[in-house]
């Protein structure tokens, strides 16, 4: 039985241009928070393709999930400068020596990272938290992000 969705409650769903998730979450929620506000939330989102590849270096996947990060933002009315929280998790041991001797900060996400907000939020740089991990979703996944956005009307 359908139900009529509240306006008042978190209203979850995934935009088209982004990779379908598993049926356990949506890729974006959006909660009112103010009459005139609304809280965005995004699930992380990874270097992971629609086609299931994945890309193994760290800068490419990290581009990519910026990519599926600005679909989702879009998909929700919002752009990057309306990030106000960001969670990096990096996987720890990638099984790159070299790279693995890097601190998480140095592994190459960064820059991209930084790139992206200079490009699509005029140097806009959120409060954000970089999480080493043991693994993530995907094996070969090296990389997810995770925001938050707040959309004021």
């Amino acid at each position: 039985m359908a139900t009529k969705k509240d306006a008042s409650e978190p209203q979850a769903w995934n935009p088209p241009n982004v990779p379908l998730p598993p049926p356990t979450y949506s890729q974006v929620c959006i909660t009112p928070i103010h009459p005139s506000s609304k809280l965005i939330t995004l699930a992380g989102q990874t270097g992971l393709q629609s086609d299931g590849s994945i890309d193994p270096e760290i800068s490419v996947q990290a581009r990519k999930a910026y990519e599926a990060i600005q679909n989702c933002l879009k998909a929700a009315g919002a752009t990057p400068r309306h990030i106000v929280h960001v969670r990096h998790y990096i996987v720890k041991e990638s099984g790159n020596l070299e790279k693995d001797k890097l601190d998480l900060v140095d592994r190459g996400w960064g820059d991209a990272w930084m790139e992206f907000m200079d490009k699509e939020a005029d140097g806009h740089r959120p409060p954000d938290t970089v999480v080493g991990v043991a693994s993530l979703a995907k094996a070969k996944l090296l990389y997810e992000c995770e925001v938050t956005a707040v959309l004021s009307a």
